[in-house]
């Protein structure tokens, strides 16, 4: 098996394994997280643009959808699925570039890997401030070095068919 098959076969791994955890503790989980993550920019206002407003995140490739909203100063996962104010969905690969900073945001939306539907402007807020996250400083450094060392793979082996498709 080559590379490219390689990396296209980790969502067929990861979709069973999101399939048997139950949404509960996924919910959990990612609220704590992102809460845990984000708490600079909840203090300061920066994410004061969800409050309000529901979000969904959606990995299409391993089938998950998060849908999150802004109250009391804490990111809350909602349990259920509801129809989102903004939606902004891409396949795994494509959210870790962005995140990683190895493709801007407007290459993968103009790509098509990268799709925003709803709300406009809270779209435009959404991809705008995932493409300002400093991951470097977000995770610990191990964690943040296996997977911008991942991030680096992922573009040697589908970096031109991400941004040329």
């Amino acid at each position: 098996m080559n590379t490219t098959n390689w990396v296209s076969y980790i969502p067929n791994i990861i979709r069973p394994i999101n399939k048997l955890i139950p949404s509960k503790f996924i919910n959990f989980g990612s609220e704590k997280l992102l809460n845990l993550l984000f708490k600079e920019e909840i203090s300061s206002g920066e994410l004061n643009f969800i409050s309000g407003n529901i979000i969904e995140i959606k990995v299409k490739d391993i089938d998950l959808s998060l849908f999150l909203t802004l109250k009391v100063n804490q990111l809350k996962s909602l349990k259920s699925p509801v129809e989102p104010d903004v939606k902004l969905s891409a396949d795994g690969d494509a959210l870790l570039l962005l995140i990683y900073g190895k493709v801007d945001p407007d290459t993968l939306f103009f790509n098509r890997k990268l799709m925003v539907k709803g709300n406009t402007e809270l779209g435009l807020h959404l991809k705008n401030f995932l493409d300002t996250i400093e991951v470097n400083q977000k995770l610990p450094r191990t964690l943040y070095l296996i997977g911008d060392r991942f991030s680096d793979f992922i573009y040697k082996e589908k970096g031109e068919t991400i941004q040329t498709s």
